[in-house]
């Protein structure tokens, strides 16, 4: 088994960071562990999900993209305090739909940088704290300004924050349907959070 990250995720060596998330969507919705629920392969999946998760992060929040790479997302990695396994198993948590481990894992990580408020607000969004989600990711962006994805992110929140809350005005607080919420996510980031 390689552990060269670019055959893990099976791009070139000069694939872009366009290329390299596209790939990594496509092999994370391949191997995700919905999909091997009661399976015996579930383990071998699950093993593989890691496997390409780490391969993600070292070609894309360590800095190893290509030259020609965004800086954006190079930069991020400045601001990891928690390790990137770390992050990569909260990730897999929430991608799992285990927003309870997720949260656990994020209260274990001490100092809070860019990504511990992104993942934050990601996991306060998903459970229906829209308010609190968009704050934390508003402080992921303000901690690293060039980071594209926390950017993108939290465009969408915002967009959708309105929708919920025009919902919630009109059925009440409270109940407010977060599928929407699941569905945005799914679509925007570069891991998916529901499939």
């Amino acid at each position: 088994m390689t552990n060269d990250p670019y055959e893990i995720l099976g791009v070139s060596r000069n694939a872009s960071p366009a290329e390299i998330k596209a790939a990594y969507r496509e092999l994370v919705k391949k191997y995700h562990p919905d999909k091997y629920q009661g399976n015996p392969l579930a383990d071998l999946a699950e093993e593989k999900l890691q496997q390409i998760n780490e391969a993600y992060d070292a070609l894309i929040r360590d800095g190893g993209a290509s030259s020609g790479s965004s800086s954006a997302y190079q930069s991020e990695s400045s601001y990891n305090t928690g390790s990137s396994a770390d992050y990569s198993q909260i990730r897999m948590a929430v991608d799992r739909g285990d927003l309870y481990q997720a949260e656990q894992m994020l209260i274990n990580i001490g100092v809070h940088d860019a990504e511990w408020y992104f993942l934050s607000g990601v996991v306060a969004f998903k459970k229906g704290y829209i308010q609190d989600g968009i704050q934390n990711v508003q402080q992921a962006v303000n901690m690293a300004p060039e980071n594209q994805e926390y950017r993108s992110i939290l465009s969408q929140m915002n967009s959708a924050g309105g929708m919920f809350r025009s919902r919630s005005n009109q059925q009440g607080y409270g109940n407010m349907d977060t599928t929407a919420a699941d569905m945005l996510l799914c679509s925007t980031l570069p891991f998916c959070f529901c499939c």
